[in-house]
């Protein structure tokens, strides 16, 4: 009988770790564990964020499909404590641009006029709370420069800006 639990276990045992590859596990309790995955590679050089010790940002997708330019920023805490990040005030979204060439790109929007980005709360704020080694991506779509523009630069009111960032089609 004891054999036949511990064979049980192990199997339950390789079973969870076969499918922790694909996200959260449920045990039986309802407790969901967390699976480790790789986190993207930045493709920008980390940069402190104004105001916010162990705070660093850096861009981790900037894609030109149908016209749209994605833009991913990704929030670390470094720090040794939890961190809150104000990224918008008062419905602030044009002070979040692109520019390539000459150009200036501000977040597109839909049929409604809302901004095509990580949305603001009623009062029209926006923040990232992230616990010690937490983390917060925040994205926004814009009009797509030319396919003869091969980086962009992007502007951040928390930021200095991220210059050269590469475009992947």
């Amino acid at each position: 009988m004891v054999e036949r639990k511990a064979s049980w276990a192990i199997a339950a045992v390789a079973v969870i770790l076969a499918v922790g590859a694909a996200g959260p596990i449920r045990t039986p309790i309802g407790v969901v564990t967390a699976v480790a995955q790789t986190a993207p590679a930045a493709l920008s050089e980390a940069q402190a964020v104004n105001g916010q010790p162990g705070v660093v940002a850096e861009i981790v997708q900037c894609k030109r499909e149908s016209g749209v330019l994605s833009i991913r920023m990704r929030l670390r805490n470094t720090g040794e404590t939890k961190a809150n990040v104000h990224l918008i005030s008062s419905r602030n979204y044009d002070q979040y641009y692109v520019t390539a060439g000459n150009k200036k790109y501000f977040i597109l929007r839909d049929s409604e006029k809302n901004p095509l980005t990580t949305q603001a709360g009623g009062l029209g704020d926006l923040s990232a709370e992230m616990p010690k080694d937490g983390s917060y991506v925040w994205y926004a779509k814009y009009p797509a420069p030319p396919g003869e523009a091969k980086k962009v630069t992007f502007y951040t009111p928390i930021t200095p800006p991220f210059e050269d960032i590469p475009i992947f089609d």
